[in-house]
């Protein structure tokens, strides 16, 4: 059993809003149904546009197809800002690279001066 069923098993009263969502979502039973919006009216509404898409269809697919749309564009920033990060992480790891690498080569000018002098 998955935890709604469970929920649905062994729960016979709306004593908190968190039963009454629990409930908005596990059951479509008119008795609970009724019960729900006798102790919480609100949920009325949220019924309402449920019913209403099972006769609407389209535009239940059309309101999916714009929520994909939005959470794949979403996405797709996402990844570009994490992208853009790692990029940023490399130039600067590249500098450090190089700024490294300078203060080699000038320690290593010296040492032949040096070495130079002493020969």
């Amino acid at each position: 059993m998955i935890p709604l069923d469970i929920f649905r098993k062994n729960h016979h009263n709306i004593s908190n809003k968190l039963d009454a969502w629990l409930m908005f979502i596990a059951s479509d039973q008119p008795r609970d149904i009724r019960q729900l919006i006798e102790a919480y009216p609100e949920f009325t509404e949220l019924y309402r546009e449920v019913f209403h898409f099972r006769y609407h269809k389209k535009e239940l697919v059309s309101m999916f197809s714009e929520a994909l749309r939005i959470l794949d564009a979403n996405t797709t920033q996402y990844m570009i800002e994490v992208q853009q990060a790692q990029i940023e992480a490399l130039q600067e790891e590249n500098l450090r690279h190089k700024e490294e690498n300078r203060r080699q080569q000038e320690e290593i000018k010296r040492l032949r001066e040096l070495l130079a002098q002493k020969e």
